[in-house]
């Protein structure tokens, strides 16, 4: 048992490093943020109760709480990425779920005797003490359970068919997402088998150790893009790699690098959209698939690129830093010095001066 609650409390310790590489590093969407963040608390918090004693029946009902919100975390989590539309289920599959809880809630509230108040090892007496629970209760859990469980192999089924897709989301996200549908499926079918059959109490104990670290290093191994992303994976068919954007490459690059484009103020994805006659929405698609970056991070990193360029041209040596960021397009050289780190590194005066020694 000492060594049982030393891995326990190694994943709560991984997990407030994970849940701080989290907060620092993913900007955005904030709702992502959220329920990464989630799954790494609550499988950490949950790792933190084996370690020390509890009332069981206080234990079985925080249990059910925290490994609730990480199977609703995983279902939200797919739905945000791949089928947004499918929101509404997963909304009724959680609306049971909650009522269960207050449902258990009231009976462990007002049921004092209905399990041993000794305060023993929490793990080994959830596997000794067999649960009385009344029969509306287990029904209630049995019907909550197959709503959500259907919607869990929906969402499976559909995310493996959708990358099947030459899609330039699904292809970053290929790994990362398998990884998590095929031990989502591991873990209901192995919790499924062990509320049927009784293992040896160390398998137990192995089988929910491992399940909590695989939880913890697929937030910490999350694929970097993520991080910074504003955009919905959720397109499906139409990031198709062979998708006909009503452009050719040729015509952006004439109008885009040719005539710098990116170098006008009042530079935007509506205005360069009008200008190519096509639609903003298929002119970001076509930009994200070509280049893998937003509109205005090609922008500003060409206008750093521009920037750079400029410095090394005899003709501006005579030019301030605030006169260069302008004629590069940026307002300001205040609005310079993010994208220059971003795209290049460091501070634009070092390199001027680098250049003017």
């Amino acid at each position: 048992m000492e060594l049982v609650s030393k891995l326990y409390f190694s994943i709560f310790v991984f997990s407030l490093i994970v849940f701080l590489d989290l907060l620092i590093k993913f900007k955005r969407p904030i709702i992502i943020k959220v329920l990464l963040g989630l799954i790494t608390l609550s499988s950490g918090i949950f790792s933190l109760l084996q370690t020390f004693p509890i009332y069981i029946n206080w234990f079985f009902f925080a249990g059910s709480i925290l490994k609730g919100t990480i199977g609703f975390s995983i279902v939200y989590l797919f739905i945000i990425l791949y089928l947004p539309e499918n929101k509404k289920w997963a909304n009724l599959s959680l609306f049971f779920y909650i009522l269960y809880e207050f449902v258990l809630f009231h009976f462990l509230y007002n049921s004092p005797n209905t399990f041993t108040q000794y305060t023993i090892e929490p793990f080994s007496l959830a596997i000794i003490t067999k649960f009385q629970l009344p029969l509306y209760l287990n029904l209630f859990r049995i019907g909550v359970t197959i709503i959500v469980l259907a919607n869990v192999l929906y969402l499976c089924y559909t995310i493996l068919i959708n990358q099947t897709y030459q899609n330039i989301y699904f292809d970053k996200i290929k790994r990362w997402t398998k990884t998590l549908v095929f031990y989502w499926i591991f873990i209901t079918i192995t919790f499924l088998f062990l509320h049927f059959f009784e293992l040896p109490v160390f398998l137990f104990y192995m089988l929910s150790f491992s399940s909590f670290i695989v939880l913890q290093l697929f937030v910490f191994y999350r694929p970097t893009f993520l991080n910074r992303s504003s955009l919905k994976i959720s397109y499906g068919k139409s990031f198709n790699k062979d998708e006909n954007y009503g452009i050719s490459e040729l015509e952006f690059i004439n109008e885009f690098y040719t005539k710098l484009y990116f170098v006008q103020q009042d530079a935007s994805l509506e205005n360069l959209a009008a200008k190519l006659k096509m639609s903003s929405n298929d002119l970001y698609k076509f930009i994200y698939y070509k280049y893998s970056m937003t509109f205005n991070d090609l922008v500003n990193k060409n206008r750093v690129d521009y920037f750079i360029d400029i410095i090394h041209n005899a003709k501006y040596i005579n030019y301030t830093i605030d006169a260069l960021a302008k004629e590069a397009g940026f307002s300001s050289r205040q609005h310079l010095y993010k994208p220059f780190k971003k795209f290049h590194g460091g501070n634009p005066s070092d390199i001027m001066d680098a250049i003017n020694v």
